[in-house]
């Protein structure tokens, strides 16, 4: 029996970064569902239902630790990667006391990348 892919959510308002990691994932057999936005991080993980999101914490219409609350009321269980632009410890606190349960900072290092893919989604 084939088991089923794992899908994660990709969301940045940076097409580049999205673009990216979804190839990057769906190279390791990761089905990637992109949105550039915060509201369509939301219909997307509504329509699709991802295990994993990689979410952007800054963004122009809805910042990533709302998007963050919003998706853990709805579904606690989703694990929650947080990119951030800079390295911010009271960002990423808070992003963590909201339920994300990692970040990891832009620009993206490809082994850290890995690690994190590793450890949480494959």
């Amino acid at each position: 029996m084939e088991t089923e892919k794992k899908k994660v959510l990709i969301v940045d308002d940076e097409r580049e970064i999205v673009d990216f990691l979804g190839r990057f994932l769906q190279r390791l057999g990761v089905t990637a569902i992109k949105a550039y936005n915060g509201e369509e991080a939301l219909k997307k993980f509504d329509q699709e239902h991802p295990d994993s999101i990689f979410l952007d914490i800054q963004m122009p219409d809805k910042d990533g630790i709302t998007i963050l609350k919003e998706i853990k009321k709805i579904d606690s269980s989703v694990k929650i990667i947080m990119i951030t632009g800079k390295d911010d410890k009271d960002l990423q606190a808070k992003a963590k006391k909201y339920g994300a349960i990692d970040y990891i900072t832009k620009p993206l290092d490809l082994s850290e990348l890995s690690a994190k893919i590793d450890n949480y989604i494959l």
